[in-house]
């Protein structure tokens, strides 16, 4: 689990994420990983429960190993 985030367990393709911090992270990390080409969904205003959270979408080692670098560094 990378520091600053809460991962979800799921038996989908899709991971829930949760940007933990004060104040509205979950955008600015969308933005970030957006910027980095990575393509993702902030689904912070959709429901209360999910406020800050992003959603993640499987793909193969090599797109995850992307996403992962692009989270790290948006963060």
């Amino acid at each position: 689990q990378t520091t600053g985030v809460r991962a979800y367990p799921s038996d989908a393709n899709m991971i829930l994420l949760r940007i933990l911090g004060e104040g509205d992270r979950a955008q600015a990390v969308f933005e970030g990983m957006k910027a980095r080409k990575v393509l993702v969904k902030n689904v912070s205003t959709m429901h209360p429960l999910l406020a800050n959270c992003l959603r993640l979408t499987v793909g193969t080692a090599e797109d995850n190993a992307q996403m992962l670098a692009a989270l790290q560094a948006s963060l």
